[in-house]
């Protein structure tokens, strides 16, 4: 998996290091990506089911060579996300390290994740700013994105603005729901707070694997 950090993204977009990563793509191409962003701490069964749909859209979109496809429309599962979760106080706050959240996105076949580092401009970045430099950059042909996400200043744009921006630009977008443990949905929060209440069997069972090891 390849790791991209955001500075390098905004000056260079997804341009391939490994051909590896995309089948003997030519250096200097660009990709054609299935996105999807979050801060994905735990990477829990509701963010797996997320990223399982954007490597899925790339597996079935993957072009056949005997369509005489070229290779530039290849799709890439992507991942954006940030390397500290700004909303803790704590490293040891987070559920998973930020090596072991990277090494679990690639588990889940994920080719290339965008880091983004929380400072003060990105923090003041509206969402819509911020769904402009991915369009920009990203050559995105799949976008999905989870039903409770926000991202911007002051949490500005919501899961229904981000599908209203990329319909618009006539990009297939799908909003994905929430997935539910008993009767209440699957949070990294209530997650956190099952570790904290030493209920690790439900702590265990929103995450979809045991504390100590990554799932498959």
């Amino acid at each position: 998996m390849q790791i991209i950090d955001w500075s390098r993204f905004l000056k260079k977009g997804l341009l391939p290091e490994n051909k590896q990563l995309t089948g003997g793509l030519p250096t200097g191409s660009q990709l054609v990506s299935s996105m999807t962003v979050g801060v994905f701490d735990g990477v829990h069964r509701g963010h797996q089911a997320l990223i399982r749909r954007v490597v899925s859209y790339n597996a079935n979109n993957m072009p056949d060579p005997g369509e005489g496809c070229s290779t530039e429309n290849t799709f890439v599962p992507v991942v954006v996300t940030f390397r500290e979760n700004h909303k803790s106080k704590r490293a040891t706050d987070n559920i998973l390290s930020f090596r072991q959240k990277i090494a679990m996105f690639e588990n889940l076949g994920i080719k290339i994740t965008i880091v983004i580092d929380f400072t003060e401009t990105f923090r003041h970045m509206t969402g819509l700013e911020f769904l402009e430099k991915l369009y920009k950059h990203a050559n995105i042909g799949f976008f999905a994105v989870g039903s409770r996400f926000r991202c911007g200043y002051q949490q500005d744009t919501g899961a229904q603005e981000i599908g209203d921006f990329f319909t618009s630009r006539n990009i297939p977008v799908e909003i994905i729901p929430e997935v539910m443990e008993g009767s209440l949905p699957i949070s990294s929060s209530r997650i956190r707070r099952a570790i904290t209440d030493r209920d690790f069997p439900l702590a265990e069972t929103m995450l979809g694997y045991q504390l100590t090891h990554s799932p498959g």
